[in-house]
């Protein structure tokens, strides 16, 4: 008898510790008007400054939490999540009728191909979605326009969250909880983004 609980709580423990994989969603907000004028805008991959919340792991967006604060298991998803945020972002900006590319898998540095007047990339502080005490997410990030000669035109922090229970009383674990509060911030994040004053002026102006 005494084996068979023992079994059945290693069982327990081994299913709790399983990654969970989510699917990140993203589709421009059509509410947003076009932007007229705009330059053309190159948007380079982020910087990973997460810290240890990410592991140093660009497929970590995560993690389900025990009430003492124990991890036990991680959020990944199947694409790096900077790939996302760049595709989020120019997508974004298309909508608003700014011609704008990506640079997904690149960050911006010495020796960057840019054809565009400017350059939009910036440090990612937090990305991730979570289950504990509540379900939540955090994106925030510094976020940088540049010229294409590396001049820094504007920095400023962009930050987003979502808390809650989807189905409400309690915690909830589930994959598709945890991507619709991570989806859920992503889409209001980069709206911030493509909306905000100071980075549509800097990208109205000549």
């Amino acid at each position: 008898m005494m084996r068979r609980v023992l079994l059945f709580t290693v069982v327990l423990l081994l299913t709790g510790c399983a990654d969970k994989r989510i699917a990140l969603i993203y589709a421009p907000d059509a509410s947003a008007a076009p932007l007229t004028g705009a330059q053309p805008i190159t948007v380079f991959a982020f910087n990973d400054a997460r810290g240890a919340e990410g592991d140093q792991d660009p497929y970590r967006v995560g993690g389900v939490y025990g009430g003492y604060g124990n991890r036990l298991s991680k959020v990944m998803v199947d694409t790096p999540f900077n790939e996302t945020v760049v595709n989020a972002l120019v997508a974004a900006f298309v909508a608003r009728k700014v011609d704008a590319q990506g640079r997904p898998a690149q960050a911006y540095g010495p020796g960057a191909t840019v054809t565009t007047p400017l350059v939009l990339t910036g440090d990612m502080k937090n990305f991730s979605t979570e289950a504990r005490y509540t379900n939540s997410a955090h994106i925030s990030g510094v976020v940088r326009v540049l010229r294409a000669d590396g001049g820094v035109l504007l920095e400023k922090e962009i930050s987003e969250r979502e808390r809650t229970n989807y189905g409400g009383g309690g915690v909830l674990t589930d994959t598709d909880d945890l991507a619709a509060a991570l989806n859920a911030a992503l889409a209001r994040w980069v709206l911030k983004v493509v909306t905000d004053p100071d980075i549509a002026a800097r990208l109205a102006a000549r």
